[in-house]
């Protein structure tokens, strides 16, 4: 087994990490699942049995591939728009970022293992040039006195000064997150027999977040102080996973997954140009301290899904995958869940000839998370309930070369969080206004798949 593994891993290594990453979406709050084109093209995989990426949907389907080692790269554009609409105001970010995945699986009769590179959670970046909702919050507070010197609350760190005075304004506000779960799996896969076959696979993820606020505080004398928040947070851990696909008859698979929670402790580290200022005192209020830890596990996931041959050339396959974060450790936000959120797809592939398959899919997201209760990362990146579209399309080269595309239109259902009020002050009693959150997102994801026999 050494004398095959190791290549394998260390090739899903080069690939996963020779780019530079972006983010994946289709999933929960948190997790993420769009790996690969033929996902990207279908919004369907998890009981799929072609391709390597299915590592990542169906591990015990890889027992179905030809023996051999394949391997499959994708690379994955994304445009996006986020929008942060309150009062006569809209604040909108809208980046452009590439995120590539990479697979290697070795099948030999009963036996198959996988090494995989993926971005299981995170939003990649985010960047709000005019401020958003959280900006204007800021200003708010800090023109209630929320900020001011000797202002009475246990979460601003002892010594950290505060504005000059209250009644002012905010200007030149910024807003930016970048965050990414990065995501190494190896795992083995065993045919029982011709309807069953199992897997069990290890997954090690580190993370990295980087939030950077900031903004001109001018209080009413004309002192102007810049307010910088700016941290990292860092975490890694490990987690399982388990697979069991079901081949009855040539005309049906069922593929199941499951995931387990990936315990993560987020390690906090407050920038130095933050560090002794108002900047501090801001971050202590939202809950982030320097050199404190904060619960955000990577909830556990179910997987189901069919493939069904309904004609010769036509396959339809429906899937299902409800993700665990009621179950998650999300420290002082595990009140801010309602239930669980899960896609809910349906796919259909055509297989023209030998060389040209088509594939259409239709998604449906379900988010139970209010948007009162986003934190710091939910409103830079908004959890919306979303419909999705895709379409794509398969070429096979060979029976070892095959390319894959796949385009997908990610439509989220705009919410509104009502306004938060504070002790009322007579002229400015409001700390954050009414927000209503909205997006949409175009992919287009582009695999290669290379088989040596």
């Amino acid at each position: 087994m050494k004398k095959w593994f190791n290549p394998v891993l260390l090739v899903v290594l080069i690939l996963g990490t020779a780019i530079s990453a972006g983010p994946a979406f289709g999933g929960g709050i948190d997790n993420k699942q769009n790996f690969s084109a033929a996902f990207a093209g279908s919004l369907s995989r998890n009981a799929a049995i072609d391709e390597p990426d299915i590592a990542a949907y169906n591990p015990a389907g890889m027992i179905m591939l030809k023996n051999g080692l394949h391997v499959e790269l994708n690379i994955q554009p994304f445009t996006f728009d986020y929008d942060h609409s309150y009062g006569d105001e809209t604040n909108t970010a809208s980046p452009s970022l590439v995120s590539p995945t990479a697979f290697a699986v070795h099948k030999s009769d009963s036996w198959a293992f996988w090494g995989a590179f993926t971005i299981n959670g995170g939003g990649g970046e985010c960047e709000y040039g005019n401020g958003n909702i959280i900006t204007e919050g800021i200003g708010n507070m800090g023109a209630l006195g929320m900020f001011t010197d000797g202002f009475p609350t246990s979460q601003i760190p002892s010594g950290a000064p505060g504005l000059n005075m209250p009644g002012g304004t905010l200007s030149n506000e910024y807003a930016y997150v970048e965050s990414y779960d990065y995501t190494f799996t190896t795992g083995v896969a065993y045919k029982v027999n011709n309807m069953l076959s199992i897997a069990a696979g290890i997954r090690y993820v580190t993370t990295d977040k980087n939030v950077d606020i900031h903004g001109d505080y001018t209080d009413p004398l004309g002192n102007t102080t810049h307010v910088a928040g700016k941290y990292d947070q860092e975490a890694d851990g490990f987690g399982g996973i388990l697979g069991i696909n079901i081949h009855p008859s040539d005309t049906v698979n069922i593929g199941i997954r499951y995931e387990t929670r990936v315990n993560l402790d987020w390690e906090t580290t407050v920038a130095d140009d933050s560090k002794g200022t108002v900047g501090e005192s801001i971050l202590g209020v939202f809950g982030r301290q320097d050199g404190q830890s904060y619960a955000r596990d990577l909830p556990a996931v179910l997987a189901l899904g069919v493939e069904w041959k309904i004609l010769p050339q036509l396959t339809l396959t429906p899937s299902y995958t409800l993700y665990f974060e009621k179950d998650a450790d999300w420290g002082d936000q595990n009140d801010s869940v309602d239930g669980n959120s899960y896609d809910l797809s349906l796919g259909l592939r055509y297989d023209f000839n030998k060389k040209w398959t088509g594939t259409l899919g239709y998604m449906y997201t379900d988010v139970d998370m209010k948007p009162e209760n986003f934190g710091i990362i939910e409103k830079m990146s908004p959890a919306l309930d979303c419909h999705t579209v895709a379409v794509g399309g398969k070429y096979k080269w060979s029976e070892r070369l095959a390319f894959t595309l796949g385009l997908a239109g990610y439509f989220y259902e705009d919410d509104t969080a009502p306004a938060v009020i504070a002790t009322p002050i007579p002229g400015n009693p409001t700390i954050t206004p009414e927000v209503t959150y909205d997006k949409v997102l175009y992919q287009c994801a582009i695999g290669v798949r290379y088989t040596f026999f």
